[in-house]
C-alpha cells in the first residue's frame, strides 16, 4: 500500500507541472514586427479574414492587417494552410531581412510569402478560443401600422487542422395587430472534413420553418463533398454536391419523409484594409427525388461593413422557393432585406 506521503508528493508534483503548462501556455512572447519598424508582443490567437489576432498585456486583443506584418516570431507550434490547401505544422522564426514568414518544421526552415497564408492557428488553444464568429440583430418598427419585425443572424466556426465545425442560425419575426404575420427560421449544424488538394467531405443537420411557404418545420441531415475552387486570403468560392433526407411537417396537412439532391455553392470576399468589407453568398438547389418535379432553393447575401473595432453594419438578402410547396403544392416565394448592427468574435 502507498504511503501517504508518496501519494501527496506525486499530488504536488502533478499540480506543479499542470501549473508550469498553464503559466508557459500563457506568456505572451509571441513577437510581431510590423512594416514601420513597430515591434509587437503578446500572444497570437488566430489568423483569418487577413487579420492577425493578438492578445497582449497592455492593450488587450490587437487585430493586425496581414499585409502590414514583416516578421513573426514564436516558440507555440502553429498550423499553417497555404492557398494551394498544403498544410505545414511547426514554429515561428523571425525573417532575415524581414518581408516573409519562417516556419520551422521537422524537416527545417519553409518560407512563405505573407499572402500564399490561408489559415495560421496556434495548435495550444482551448477549444472556446478556436470558436470565431458574429451576431447581428435588427429591430424595426412602423406605428401607422402596428408592425413589429425582429431579425437575428449568428454563426460560429471551430477550426481544427483537419477538421472543421460550422453553425448558423437566422430568424425573422414580425407582428401586426397582435397577429403573427411571418415566421421564419433557418438553422444548420455541418461537419467538415478537409481532404487533399482542397477537397472535403461534410455531413450535418438543420431546421426550417417558413409560414410564407406554408412550412411549420422541417427537419433534415444530409451528406455530400466539394471542393474550394478559389481559396485565398482575400477570396473563397467553393462548390458541393450530396443528398439529403427530410421530414416536413406543412402549415395544412399531414406531414411526410423526403430525399432530395442538393447543389450548392459559397463565395466570401474580405477587404481588410479600413473600412473592413465582408462579402458574401450563398446558393443552395434542392431537386426532389420522391417528389417529381419539385425544386427548392435557398439563396442569401450579405454585405458587412467595419465601424469599429468588432463592430460592424449589415446589409443582407435571403430568397426562399419551393415550386410546389408542402401546404398547397403551389409555386412560392419568399424574400427580403435587413440592416441590422453586428459585433464579430
Amino acid at each position: 500500500m502507498r504511503h501517504p506521503k508518496s501519494r501527496r508528493g506525486v499530488f504536488l508534483a502533478a499540480l506543479a507541472l499542470l501549473s508550469a503548462y498553464a503559466a508557459g501556455a500563457d506568456q505572451k512572447t509571441d513577437v510581431i514586427v510590423l512594416n514601420n519598424g513597430d515591434r509587437l508582443t503578446g500572444e497570437i490567437k488566430s489568423y483569418s479574414q487577413g487579420r492577425l489576432t493578438l492578445d497582449t498585456s497592455a492593450a488587450g486583443y490587437v487585430r493586425i492587417k496581414w499585409n502590414r506584418i514583416v516578421s513573426i516570431e514564436s516558440s507555440k507550434t502553429f498550423e499553417l494552410q497555404t492557398i494551394t490547401g498544403l498544410k505545414h505544422y511547426g514554429t515561428l522564426s523571425p525573417s532575415d531581412p524581414p518581408g516573409q514568414l519562417v516556419m520551422v518544421t521537422e524537416a527545417g526552415r519553409t518560407t512563405f510569402n505573407f499572402f500564399d497564408v490561408y489559415l495560421l492557428s496556434p495548435l495550444y488553444q482551448s477549444f472556446w478560443r478556436r470558436w470565431d464568429g458574429s451576431l447581428d440583430l435588427g429591430f424595426n418598427y412602423t406605428e401607422s401600422s402596428d408592425l413589429i419585425q425582429f431579425t437575428l443572424n449568428a454563426s460560429g466556426i471551430y477550426r481544427r487542422p483537419t477538421y472543421s465545425l460550422e453553425s448558423s442560425i437566422s430568424v425573422t419575426y414580425s407582428r401586426q395587430n397582435d397577429v403573427t404575420a411571418d415566421s421564419r427560421l433557418t438553422y444548420s449544424l455541418d461537419y467538415f472534413r478537409f481532404l487533399s488538394d482542397r477537397w472535403f467531405l461534410v455531413t450535418g443537420a438543420g431546421l426550417d420553418r417558413n409560414l410564407q411557404l406554408g412550412l411549420k418545420l422541417r427537419v433534415l441531415a444530409g451528406l455530400g463533398a466539394g471542393r474550394n475552387l478559389i481559396q485565398t486570403n482575400q477570396t473563397t468560392l467553393a462548390v458541393y454536391a450530396g443528398a439529403t433526407g427530410n421530414h416536413e411537417q406543412p402549415v395544412a396537412g399531414e406531414g411526410k419523409y423526403n430525399a432530395e439532391a442538393l447543389v450548392g455553392g459559397k463565395y466570401s470576399y474580405f477587404m481588410y484594409d479600413f473600412p473592413k468589407l465582408t462579402l458574401a453568398a450563398n446558393l443552395d438547389v434542392y431537386p426532389s427525388i420522391t417528389v417529381g418535379g419539385r425544386v427548392r432553393l435557398e439563396a442569401s447575401g450579405s454585405a458587412k461593413r467595419e465601424i469599429a473595432q468588432d463592430f460592424y453594419v449589415s446589409l443582407s438578402i435571403f430568397d426562399s422557393f419551393d415550386n410546389k410547396d408542402p401546404s398547397t403544392g403551389t409555386p412560392r416565394n419568399d424574400w427580403g432585406p435587413t440592416v441590422s448592427i453586428g459585433w464579430q468574435f
